[in-house]
């Protein structure tokens, strides 16, 4: 006979994508030795693995699903056993994929991307907003996020990662570094005019204009191709 409390502390020691690896441990007040059944279920069919160690590697997963995983003790005529065990545990998700920016704007940017895995209907989308030591979390339900409240002209880096139905288990995260494009110049005056010459002075606002380069478009007559770009 196997007692019902023999096996106790079942946790998930890692998560991965396609993978979890759990350990627990044996009462060793017991006799053994023992092998163990790991039942693993999510829907059908019920997959069982036999081990002769207290961790064991499940691999073969689904990406962001749910399973439950049931630990048994088995005597060694490999029949009699214990009182199951259960952990609930989601794989994470995979990561996302073609990251990219759909606009830019001023103080916004809208981003998209793409996610392959079966479970993705459940998924939501964590965006991490980094702008030196500032930091931003915003959680999204589609994979598109228009991020705004941004500073013009300014470097951000934007982090997406999927997360599963429990809203806790992430897969690892892809970025992009991005520029949102400068405010518009204004008081754009020509400061004096010569026979062949022109000078012009103008303002700008933003945080971070102080970075910024000016590139001067100059077309002649009614003719919309530039006659030159300076910078």
């Amino acid at each position: 006979f196997i007692g019902p409390s023999l096996i106790y502390n079942l946790t998930a020691e890692s998560i991965g994508v396609t993978s979890v690896t759990l350990k627990w441990v044996v009462n060793g007040s017991t006799l053994g030795p023992y092998t163990y059944r790991v039942e693993v279920v999510s829907g059908t069919p019920v997959k069982n693995l036999t081990l002769s160690d207290t961790k064991a590697e499940i691999a073969e997963l689904l990406p962001g699903t749910l399973y439950t995983f049931t630990v048994f003790a088995v005597a060694a005529d490999d029949e009699t056993e214990g009182e199951g065990v259960s952990i609930a545990q989601y794989t994470r998700p995979s990561q996302v994929v073609d990251l990219e920016a759909e606009s830019i704007g001023v103080t916004s940017v809208t981003l998209q991307w793409v996610v392959n895995d079966n479970a993705s209907d459940s998924y939501s989308y964590r965006v991490e907003v980094v702008n030196g030591t500032s930091v931003r979390n915003l959680t999204f339900n589609e994979t598109k996020a228009e991020i705004a409240e941004l500073l013009p002209g300014t470097l951000y880096t934007f982090t997406v990662f999927a997360v599963a139905a429990d809203d806790e288990t992430e897969g690892e995260g892809v970025s992009i570094a991005l520029y949102t494009r400068p405010s518009l110049i204004y008081n754009l005056t020509a400061e004096s005019i010569g026979v062949t010459s022109v000078t012009l002075k103008w303002a700008v606002n933003g945080s971070d204009s102080g970075s910024y380069t000016y590139r001067v478009e100059v077309v002649n007559g009614t003719d919309d191709t530039p006659v030159k770009n300076l910078t």
